[in-house]
């Protein structure tokens, strides 16, 4: 008796039933008159296999009646349902061996609202529960923003943002460089020959620049004389200091 329990439960376990799980959207939006793909995937361990068979059924809203058939596929072929609302409607969409079995509804009406059913089976796995889709067809007023609405508008904002930061940057930094930007002018000249050396300093002192030292009160330029001991005559130097010019 004892043999017996267990060669059941090594039974149950190789050739045992699994179940299959199947997924659709909870809801789809659909412009009236327009065609509309119902989305419905699933995962099975098995294999796939001529065997397996895909039904969709629907009820309609408002109503508390049983689902009813309005597509079957099967062994690569498709069947229409029982639904005269649906008749030459329904076209298959889906692809078994990338686990896809989605349906294509044609030129949607009013009387399309409801609930949808997908229900895959792939024996041994047969024992999963069917997904189900409320389907809403509304005039393209009402249909609810798009995703892709949303995010062009989200990267569209991104770029403005982007343009401003680039802006204010740009600006900062300039002005940061404006700020420090000065020039330093420096000269040492002999005055071996005065007379003309000092006229030419004398008009390039009033030539567009703006003499002052950084760490100082602006002030004229200053010269430096060194009383030259070698002997000779007219022989001292003259010496400017560094003037800073800052450039506003």
């Amino acid at each position: 008796m004892l043999y017996c329990v267990s060669a059941a439960f090594i039974f149950a376990g190789v050739f045992g039933v699994s179940a299959i799980e199947v997924f659709t959207p909870a809801e789809v939006f659909v412009e009236n008159g327009t065609t509309v793909t119902l989305s419905c995937s699933f995962k099975s361990r098995e294999l796939i296999s001529s065997s397996s068979s895909v039904t969709w059924s629907f009820l309609p809203e408002g109503e508390a009646v049983a689902f009813t058939s309005i597509f079957y596929y099967t062994g690569g072929k498709q069947f229409p349902g029982s639904v005269p609302q649906f008749e030459s409607r329904v076209e298959w969409a889906g692809d078994m061996n990338k686990n896809d079995a989605s349906i294509r509804v044609i030129q949607m009406q009013f009387k399309d609202n409801g609930t949808f059913s997908c229900d895959v089976k792939n024996p041994p796995d047969i024992s999963g529960q069917m997904s189900f889709t409320k389907v809403r067809v509304v005039m393209k007023e009402a249909l609810p923003q798009t995703s892709a609405a949303v995010i062009v508008g989200g990267v569209i904002g991104a770029v403005i943002g982007i343009i401003i930061i680039a802006v204010v940057t740009y600006l900062i930094i300039r002005r940061q460089e404006h700020s420090h930007d000065y020039r330093g002018c420096t000269s040492l000249e002999s005055v071996s020959s005065q007379n003309t050396r000092v006229g030419k300093k004398a008009e390039s002192s009033n030539d567009n620049s703006c003499c002052s030292s950084p760490s100082a009160p602006v002030q004229g330029p200053v010269i430096y004389a060194q009383l030259d001991h070698s002997g000779s005559k007219n022989s001292f130097h003259k010496m400017e200091g560094v003037v800073w010019c800052r450039h506003t």
